[in-house]
């Protein structure tokens, strides 16, 4: 028997269900692997195996942290009623493509990234439409030093303040991006081309208005409006 899917909008009982099978997760699994043209059948099929547990207990897991979220979330917002969300088409759309790229990522960063963006969707209190559907597409595609990069556009330069690392006395203490970003993130010191990719990315999308490590620094504003945004988004979490 197939499984049963988790209700994100029902009863706690309802949504943690005891799974009675995972038909559907193998199936998916098995078709996914049988589209690569280089493996054979019989190891489709023992892939399938292998993998479909490990694809269903994320899916599952994410859909416990999202309806545990939002039952905090209308416990401490007063008005905010998680059925509602039922009739609420672009939050249902944002669920189903943050859905996507949670069961993709085994990072934990990533999945609260995409957990805090659906609470402020939920509340209303994110971009428009459009532009939100935008965001939760870079959450997918940007990594992890994507966003701790711009972030030290938005916050470096207080960060390295209070840090002792800064001070408007010696404003060029640190020559450029790469020496700044060094400073705060060691793992990153000598690390220009992936640098230079970051930043060339970031500035592609919109985000940003630094493209090289070499650029010098500060250099106020390296993060767009847009990059705010998106970083408010992404990393307030309302509950």
């Amino acid at each position: 028997m197939p499984e049963q899917p988790i209700k994100l909008f029902a009863s706690r009982a309802e949504r943690y269900p005891e799974p009675e099978g995972a038909d559907i997760v193998q199936g998916g699994a098995r078709a996914l692997l049988a589209a690569i043209p280089v493996i054979g059948g019989s190891i489709t099929e023992t892939l399938s195996m292998v993998l479909a547990p490990a694809v269903a207990r994320r899916r599952d897991e994410w859909s416990k942290e999202l309806a545990d979220a939002l039952e905090r979330l209308e416990q401490k917002v007063e008005g905010f009623k998680v059925e509602e969300l039922a009739n609420n088409e672009p939050f249902i759309s944002a669920v189903i493509q943050a859905t996507r790229t949670a069961i993709a990522t085994h990072r934990p960063d990533k999945r609260a990234m995409l957990r805090n963006a659906l609470l402020n969707s939920a509340l209303g209190r994110g971009p428009a439409e459009e532009l939100q559907e935008v965001f939760f597409a870079a959450i997918d595609a940007l990594s992890l030093n994507h966003i701790r990069i711009l972030n030290f556009y938005w916050t470096g330069l207080s960060e390295l303040n209070k840090a002792g690392k800064w001070d408007s006395l010696h404003p060029y203490a640190l020559s450029n991006c790469a020496t700044a970003i060094g400073e705060l993130y060691p793992d990153m010191k000598g690390q220009e081309d992936l640098l230079l990719y970051l930043m060339t990315d970031l500035k592609s999308r919109g985000f940003s208005t630094i493209s090289r490590p070499a650029d010098s620094f500060p250099q106020p504003p390296g993060i767009t409006y847009m990059g705010i945004q998106f970083l408010q988004f992404i990393l307030s979490s309302p509950g």
